[in-house]
């Protein structure tokens, strides 16, 4: 292999490179989501209508509540 065969395939691998990251980049970019949208607002926070809900599970033989709080922050 030629000295302009090796630095062709390197240019070619580079340019491939530049537009693989180029894709990526408008593909995360068109995805993104607006950050407001992620913040709890009175529309999209979740209410539990029984009243209570659970601290912490216990996971083994079966999933259920270790400790079940009904006011405001955890046990």
């Amino acid at each position: 292999m030629s000295k302009v065969e090796k630095t062709m395939k390197k240019s070619a691998l580079f340019i491939a490179f530049s537009w693989l990251l180029l894709m990526v980049f408008t593909v995360v970019s068109a995805n993104a989501e607006n950050i407001s949208a992620h913040t709890p607002t009175s529309k999209n926070m979740v209410y539990y209508p029984q009243g209570c809900r659970c601290c912490w599970f216990i996971w083994k033989p079966q999933i259920h509540c270790g400790k079940v709080y009904c006011e405001e922050g955890c046990c």
